[in-house]
C-alpha cells in the first residue's frame, strides 16, 4: 500500500492511503454483517477457483497459516470497500431536497407569478428548440487617435442555438463563424460590426476613431491579448457552479417548482459540495437560463416563474433594456469585490411570459471594472428568438452557416 508523502501535521510519521482516507471521511455506520459475510464467501470462491478447488473453498484445504493470510487479505478489502462506499456516499449526498416555496408578497412576486400564468397560457411545443440572441460586455479602452483620452464600448455577439428533441440535432454558433461544437466548421467572420459605443457620449469619440471594430482595436493594442473577446453571461468564478445541462439532462428536469429548486441548488453545489450563502442570489442568477437556452419544456419555465417569485430582495424596477426599450424588469443586486455592487434586471413580456433581455447593470464598480461609469450595462442579452419549432433546422441554421464548406473534426 503506498503511502502518503509529504510534511505531516504535527511531526506525525507518514500514514498510509486507507487512513489519509478515512480521516478526511464524516463517521460512517459499520457495514453490516451480511455485508462482510457475503463480501468474505465471494472472495474466498474467487480464491478457491484459482487453486483448482472448484467452486467452495473447503475449509481443511488450507493450511492454517495460509488461512490467517486470507482472513487478514479479506479483512483490508472489506475495509477499503466500506471506505470507498462512504467517500463516495458523502461526496454524491444531495445537500439540497424539495421544500416549500417561500410564500413572498408585493410587486415583485405578482410580476413573476402574472408571468407564469402568461406563459401558461401560451404553452408551446415542437421538434427543435431555436433560440437567437445578442449578448454584449462593456468595456473602457484608450482612443486610437487621440491619446489620453477613452472611451466605453460594448463588444456584441450573436449566438444561435438549434437543439431537437430527439438528439439527432444539437448545433451552436457564434456570429464569428466558430461552432461551439468543434464539428469541423472553418472560423468565417461574417460581419465587423461587432463593437458599438456604450452610451450617447461615447459615440463622438468612437466615431473620430474611425468605428473602429474588434480586429482594429487588437491590432492597435488597445484590447489586451490577441483573441477576440467573447462576451459572457456575467463574471467568472462566482459562488456556485454554472448550469451548464446537457440537452438529455435538461430535458429531464422536473416541472415541479419545489422539486426543481432543490435539483437546481445539488447541480450548483456538485464540485465542491457546500450549502451556497445566498441561494436566492444563485437562482435569480443562473435560473432564468432554463427560460432561453436549454431545451426544457414550457412546464418548466413555468415552474422556473413560481421559483423566482419566491425569492427574497427581487424588486421591480422601470429600466432601459440592451436594444433601447424602457419597461418594467425584475431585480436583484449582487455585491462582490471584483465587480462592486451590480443589479441584475430581468425583461419580461407581460403578455406571453418571454423572457426577452437581460442586463448587469454597474451601480458602483469594483476592482475589476473599475474604469466603468456607473449605470453601464457592463454585461447584457438581447433575446431576439427563443421558441419550440417544427421547422427543418436547415431553415433555421444562419444562410453563412450553409454555404461555409467544413473541414474534417480535429480530434488531437
Amino acid at each position: 500500500m503506498d503511502i502518503v508523502n509529504g510534511p505531516v501535521p504535527g511531526g506525525r510519521a507518514p500514514v498510509d492511503e486507507l487512513t489519509a482516507v478515512q480521516e478526511f471521511l464524516a463517521e460512517e455506520r459499520p457495514a453490516a454483517a451480511s455485508t462482510v459475510t457475503e463480501a468474505r464467501r465471494r472472495l474466498e470462491r474467487e480464491a478457491a477457483a484459482k487453486r483448482g478447488f472448484g467452486s467452495r473453498l473447503r475449509p481443511d484445504a488450507v493450511r492454517p497459516g495460509r488461512r490467517r493470510i486470507v482472513m487478514a487479505v479479506l479483512g483490508a478489502a472489506t475495509a477499503v470497500s466500506v471506505a470507498a462506499g462512504g467517500y463516495h456516499a458523502w461526496v454524491t449526498r444531495p445537500l439540497y431536497h424539495p421544500e416549500p416555496l417561500a410564500a413572498q408578497s408585493g410587486p415583485a412576486s405578482d410580476f413573476l407569478l402574472a408571468a407564469a400564468d402568461a406563459k401558461a397560457r401560451h404553452i408551446t411545443d415542437g421538434r427543435i428548440w431555436y433560440v437567437r440572441k445578442v449578448r454584449g460586455l462593456a468595456m473602457t479602452i484608450s482612443s486610437i487617435k487621440k491619446p489620453g483620452t477613452a472611451y466605453q464600448i460594448v463588444v456584441t455577439r450573436n449566438d444561435y442555438s438549434v437543439v431537437s428533441k430527439d438528439g439527432k440535432v444539437d448545433d451552436g454558433w457564434n456570429e464569428e463563424g466558430q461552432n461551439d461544437l468543434d464539428d469541423g466548421l472553418d472560423p468565417h467572420r461574417v460581419k465587423s460590426d461587432d463593437v458599438r459605443p456604450a452610451g450617447p457620449r461615447d459615440r463622438a469619440a468612437w466615431e473620430r476613431d474611425g468605428r473602429p471594430d474588434q480586429q482594429d482595436l487588437v491590432f492597435a493594442e488597445k484590447i489586451k491579448g490577441d483573441e477576440l473577446v467573447i462576451p459572457r453571461r456575467g463574471p467568472e468564478g462566482r459562488e456556485g457552479g454554472e448550469l451548464d445541462f446537457g440537452p438529455e439532462e435538461a430535458r429531464a428536469l422536473p416541472a415541479d417548482p419545489e422539486e426543481l429548486r432543490a435539483e437546481l441548488l445539488n447541480y450548483a453545489t456538485r464540485f465542491d459540495h457546500r450549502r451556497l450563502r445566498n441561494p436566492d442570489l444563485y437562482l435569480f442568477v443562473h435560473a432564468p437560463q432554463l427560460l432561453i437556452d436549454d431545451p426544457v419544456s414550457d412546464r418548466v419555465r413555468i415552474a422556473t416563474y413560481r421559483i423566482l417569485a419566491a425569492l427574497k430582495g427581487v424588486r421591480v424596477v422601470t429600466a432601459t433594456d440592451p436594444a433601447g426599450r424602457t419597461g418594467r424588469a425584475v431585480a436583484m443586486r449582487e455585491t462582490t469585490r471584483e465587480h462592486g455592487v451590480i443589479e441584475w434586471q430581468l425583461f419580461i413580456d407581460p403578455a406571453t411570459g418571454r423572457l426577452t433581455a437581460s442586463q448587469g447593470i454597474v451601480i458602483s464598480p469594483g476592482t475589476a471594472n473599475a474604469a466603468l461609469r456607473p449605470g453601464t450595462a457592463e454585461f447584457s442579452e438581447i433575446v431576439e428568438q427563443a421558441e419550440w419549432t417544427d421547422k427543418p433546422a436547415d431553415q433555421l441554421r444562419p444562410k453563412w452557416w450553409n454555404d461555409t464548406p467544413r473541414q474534417a473534426p480535429n480530434r488531437d
